[in-house]
């Protein structure tokens, strides 16, 4: 009796239904086959057999020899036997012609083609406008070179890593090479695991061939001509299965892998989330077995696929919308270098597609729209939001666990399944297995910080009865640190805002965050006010919020000179919608003057001065310092190189006759701190010094604490030391600041760390300790130019080093050369006058 194969099985199905004259077999079609069967051989066969058998439903067994005799019989053989015989036999009349590379390679490239297209169908960019990945190709000369028989590409769901393989594959596949490239997806998986196969047998039977021996007598021809054969399967992933079936399915490759990992011509490329490697890499790589990695890590995720850089996204967009500018903001690299929110943007804006317009509320609007349609809508949406929950329930932020133990939450898996399955399969959560030889460890977490923070920005919201009060401020305040608190206080401001609690924005005052994650916070609430302001649809309640002044706490909250950056006016702007005072609205645009005047915005400066102007001299009587007197100052001087004499006598005066009751808050300090700085016009760091001594006796000491106001008096008083030669007690400041800067780094905003290279530079050619070189005027110069977005400080510093060349024997005239034109060319960019900073007098010596 002829033992069961899997291949002349597939051969009889194909002959049953050629009788039966049906071209495609639909589950409906077993019914009417079994009539025909009955019919024909008067033995039956069930509709749920023939089921079984045509991978309509799953069968753990072979089917039985009466079954296998049956439909024989009905293909006009006497039996089984009769039937495996006469395919043997033509078989062997086919042998001499079925064996051949070339013929392997155009079988393998017709189901290759197939899952291209297919795949190509699903991306979320239209194919023809996504780019190629450099990785990919770094990736593959490296696993190519090396002695590996497969290699895995991992990352989390998202990270394009189908649309990366998919173009390697169609560029190679049209390479005129005698390598084979056999690629299909893990859906095709599921098919073969259903009819019972053999994953092996499959392949070889999709490319026309029987048995072992015929496949293997071919890959030892010597018409391979050094050809390599790929086997290449995209989305090998336990979310596509049973758990069972996966593991089934992973061992099956894992045997191909044993099977050809000493032929060096055989390659296997699987393709799959990094959850799954982490999960099943103990199954796959196995003692000394030649695997190809090349992973780096992101966070505790092994991924070999990066994320999209500065030049990829340039390259993305001019792709799909060849019209709009090449420029993209750094900022935006931040959150749209991710695939998955690139794409989520692109099917948002697919008419009119641009970067340009993005501002820091896009990826919240860009998650949220994904958990409406993903997790908010269609079936088990409820289910889903519990199981969500339940996750996060189990969470301690207190001690930094931020994902939930697999058998705590078995009960919920198995009462809400279907949920729990979807939420994986769309790559919402992940699980994680960290099992070792003594426990058992597996873990349920979110797949990304975005959704890890909008799921317990939502818990905390449902805890506090949907209200963002000082209680829950003070929740977050407990619970949370760094940038995870500062995003689940914006998803509670975005909240907030939407649900009319508008007055809870006073509270802000009440976080306890660093100097930059207020900054970051502070530019996401202008950017978010400025969008819903715009909009203005049935949000009658925002409209009666900004017909109302701005309550001091969250003015204060707003303002800061160490907030200055390319942002911060959409905020300032964002102010001037309230109903504000005269003096806070002098206070905004003494803040857009001074950002102006930073970026050498002179037209924009002189702007905001004429608008100063309008509120007439009693409105300044309050301030202790004019500021319209103090910007006019700078203007002159910078614009047309004239020094304000009135205004300096009026700063003498203030420090020999400070005002009573100094008031030590935010506005004085940017009023006191701006004075500061127009006071280096005069250059005379005497005078300069007498005045930070009386700020210092009448307005705020200034200690060794980190306060960002000190952080900028101490660097005034190190500059004015180095201009009397007083180089020991500035580089005792200097070093003062630098421990903060080592201890802070991360809290320090843009503003802060531009002044921070530019005293250490200051400190470097003043020290004799240190001998400048050419590579470190070099090194600072690319500083200056490269890293310093801020013009006013970018000149002074480049007119800085021109100055004091003569420190140096011989200064590298390449460098300087560079340095000058730089210079130069954002003067006559800014329209003001170069002497102004070259002259050894100039208020930036």
């Amino acid at each position: 009796m002829t033992s069961f194969s899997k291949y002349y099985f597939e051969g009889l199905k194909k002959s049953v239904l050629l009788v039966a004259g049906v071209a495609n077999i639909a589950p409906a079609d077993c019914k009417t086959l079994e009539a025909y069967i009955l019919e024909k051989t008067k033995q039956r066969v069930s509709e749920t057999t023939l089921k079984r058998i045509y991978g309509f439903a799953y069968s753990k067994f072979n089917p039985s020899m009466f079954t296998l005799n049956t439909l024989a019989r009905y293909c006009d053989f006497e039996g089984w036997d009769d039937f495996c015989k006469k395919q043997e036999t033509e078989n062997t009349k086919q042998a001499t012609t079925a064996v051949d590379w070339d013929l392997l390679k155009i079988n393998a490239g017709k189901i290759t083609s197939f899952t291209l297209q297919a795949l190509k169908n699903k991306t979320g960019i239209p194919y023809p406008q996504t780019i190629r990945r450099q990785f990919i190709d770094d990736h593959f000369a490296a696993f190519l070179q090396g002695n590996y028989t497969a290699t895995v590409i991992a990352a989390p769901a998202g990270y394009g890593k189908t649309v990366a393989l998919c173009h390697w594959v169609d560029e190679k596949v049209h390479q005129n090479s005698n390598d084979i490239v056999l690629f299909f997806s893990s859906n095709a998986l599921m098919n073969v695991f259903l009819s019972g196969r053999d994953i092996n047998d499959w392949m070889l039977g999709l490319l026309g061939y029987s048995v072992e021996e015929d496949i293997m007598a071919l890959l030892d021809l010597k018409q391979r001509k050094e050809g390599r054969f790929f086997l290449i399967v995209d989305g090998v992933d336990e979310h596509m299965f049973k758990s069972d079936q996966f593991q089934l399915v992973l061992n099956q490759l894992v045997d191909i892998f044993s099977f050809y990992q000493s032929h060096d011509w055989f390659k296997l490329v699987l393709t799959m989330r990094s959850s799954t490697w982490i999960n099943y890499n103990h199954t796959i790589e196995m003692g000394e077995s030649p695997w190809f990695e090349g992973f780096f890590s992101t966070h505790d995720q092994p991924s070999n696929v990066p994320l999209f850089s500065i030049q990829e996204i340039k390259e993305l967009c001019l792709k799909i919308n060849p019209a709009i500018q090449s420029y993209v903001a750094v900022n935006v690299v931040e959150n749209f270098n991710h695939p998955l929110y690139f794409q989520f943007y692109y099917k948002q804006h697919k008419k009119n597609f641009s970067l340009n317009d993005i501002d820091h509320v896009s990826v919240y609007e860009l998650i949220s729209n994904f958990i409406l349609n993903k997790v908010y809508m269609g079936q088990y949406s409820a289910d889903k939001i519990y199981v969500i929950q339940a996750i996060v329930e189990q969470m301690d932020f207190g001690a930094g666990v931020f994902e939930a133990g697999k058998l705590r939450l078995i009960n919920i898996i198995k009462h809400y399944n279907h949920a729990y399955l979807e939420l994986l399969s769309i790559g919402f959560i992940r699980e994680q297995n960290y099992s070792n030889d003594f426990e058992y460890k597996a873990s349920v977490e979110f797949s990304n910080n975005h959704f890890l923070e909008f799921s317990i920005a939502r818990y905390l919201l449902q805890q506090n009865s949907n209200r963002f009060n000082a209680d829950l401020v003070a929740i977050i305040n407990r619970n949370f640190t760094g940038e995870r608190k500062l995003s689940i206080l914006k998803w509670n401001i975005i909240y907030a805002i939407k649900s009319g609690q508008h007055e809870s924005f006073q509270l802000l005052s009440q976080t306890r965050l660093s100097t930059k994650e207020k900054s970051d916070l502070i530019i996401f609430l202008g950017d978010l006010l400025d969008k819903e302001f715009s909009t203005l649809q049935d949000t009658e309640s925002l409209v009666q919020y900004f017909k109302q002044d701005c309550g001091d706490e969250l003015f204060d909250y707003l303002f800061g000179l160490e907030f200055v950056n390319n942002d911060y006016g959409k905020t300032l702007h964002t102010l001037l919608k309230f109903e504000l005072s005269d003096k806070k609205r002098i206070l905004v645009y003494t803040a857009l003057a001074t950002l102006s005047a930073v970026r050498l915005e002179m037209n924009k400066l002189e702007e905001y001065l004429k608008i100063m102007t309008n509120f007439g001299a009693v409105s300044f009587y309050e301030f202790p310092v004019n500021p319209l007197k103090c910007l006019n100052a700078l203007f002159q001087y910078l614009k047309y190189g004239i020094i304000n004499k009135e205004f300096f006598r009026e700063l003498t005066r203030f420090y020999f006759r400070p005002p009573l009751h100094l008031e030590a808050n935010t506005s004085n300090d940017l009023l006191f701190l701006l004075s500061a700085h127009t006071l280096k016009i005069c250059n005379q760091p005497l005078k300069m010094l007498r005045f930070v001594k009386a700020l210092e006796k009448h307005y705020r000491l200034v200690n060794s604490t980190t306060c960002v106001y000190n952080f900028f008096l101490k660097l005034i008083k190190t500059e004015e030391f180095l201009a009397l030669g007083q180089v020991k007690k500035a580089i005792v400041l200097y070093f003062e600041l630098d421990e903060a800067y080592k201890k802070e780094a991360e809290s320090f905003t843009p503003l802060m760390v531009a002044l921070m290279n530019g005293i250490k530079i200051m400190v470097s050619f003043n020290n004799r300790q240190l001998s400048l070189t050419n590579d470190s005027i070099e090194e600072w110069a690319n500083v200056i130019i490269n890293e310093m977005d801020y013009k006013l400080l970018k000149v002074y510093m480049l007119a800085y080093l021109l100055r004091n060349q003569y420190v140096m024997k011989n200064p590298p005239e390449r460098v300087y050369k560079h340095i000058s034109y730089i210079f130069l060319k954002t003067m006559s960019e800014s329209g003001l006058r170069a002497d102004i900073f070259l002259k050894q007098n100039s208020f930036v010596n």
